[in-house]
């Protein structure tokens, strides 16, 4: 079994040469009040306001960088269709620990809307598109407006609303077993239990012995009537993160939220981080998908 925090892991290197209208290294204040890096990507044509599109990277909450190789043809699928798109990583789980990563993007997403002015951005069309780690960060922002248990600075004058996520191999819930991958035939790559499990390392604890903190941990528990619309992509061969889980998500969506609010794909033979989920062809998908929410068609 691998050990994925002393594996090789790159990162930090997207190639973004050919996009000319970027802003890299920006800065937003954290929920200590720490700065915190992103990047800001546009259109080649038009000066605003752009709609925003908001990818928190991934890495098992434990890596991140905000020019993360896993944004894959995200950025350059994007910004030619006339997005903006914006890119976070929240702090590791080294040094803080669950809820702390979900204030953390609520806290990207209220200083965006502030600043969307000189920014030039669309505060009426913000949306959430992440994959792995990212994509549960993204869930649970997305699902638990005016909670304040995810919530650092509940009196903001600015919105952290999202209209629509899109999560792609999101860790639904953070108590997968070796049993369940057993189960569909697979072999976990990552420790499932101890204090080397990435679920424990971010929940500051063993996971195996806090069923309550892993019910609220995982985005399944939020679904609600008024989520925004939502889709889900996993591949049938993850071995980090059971497909089956996001499954099980997207039908609890679609019994409290309805069909309209959900869209899924599991994707046989794919695993996680799997090279056809970057590639420009899904990345349209998603887009399509996000278009048809921002254009009132979802």
């Amino acid at each position: 079994m691998d050990d994925y925090l002393t594996a090789p892991h790159r990162d930090g290197d997207l190639d973004v040469s050919d996009i000319s209208r970027k802003r890299r290294g920006l800065r937003y204040a954290a929920p200590d009040g720490s700065p915190r890096p992103f990047d800001l990507y546009y259109p080649d044509q038009g000066e605003g306001r752009f709609p925003l599109i908001v990818n928190v990277s991934g890495g098992g909450w434990y890596y991140g960088h905000p020019s993360s190789i896993h944004l894959g043809r995200s950025v350059h699928t994007a910004t030619a269709r006339g997005y903006a798109l914006a890119s976070i990583a929240c702090a590791s789980s080294r040094e803080k620990k669950f809820p702390y990563q979900v204030q953390e993007v609520r806290c990207a997403l209220r200083h965006l809307r502030a600043h969307a002015g000189e920014l030039a951005l669309d505060p009426g069309f913000f949306a959430l598109w992440s994959s792995s780690s990212g994509a549960h960060l993204s869930l649970l922002a997305a699902l638990t407006p005016n909670d304040p248990y995810f919530d650092s600075e509940p009196d903001s004058e600015f919105s952290d609303r999202v209209a629509a996520v899109a999560a792609v191999y999101p860790c639904c819930r953070l108590d997968a077993s070796v049993e369940d991958f057993h189960a569909i035939g697979l072999e976990p790559v990552n420790y499932r239990s101890g204090p080397r499990c990435a679920e424990s390392i971010f929940l500051g604890a063993l996971v195996e012995e806090s069923p309550e903190l892993c019910r609220l941990a995982a985005p399944i528990t939020h679904v609600r009537p008024d989520m925004p619309p939502t889709m889900v992509l996993h591949g049938m061969a993850d071995t980090v993160i059971p497909y089956t889980f996001t499954a099980e998500f997207a039908q609890r969506c679609r019994e409290v939220a309805g069909e309209a609010r959900i869209h899924s794909r599991i994707i046989p033979g794919a695993g996680h981080s799997d090279p056809q989920f970057k590639s420009e062809e899904m990345c349209n998908r998603i887009l399509d998908f996000i278009d048809e929410v921002r254009l009132g068609q979802r």
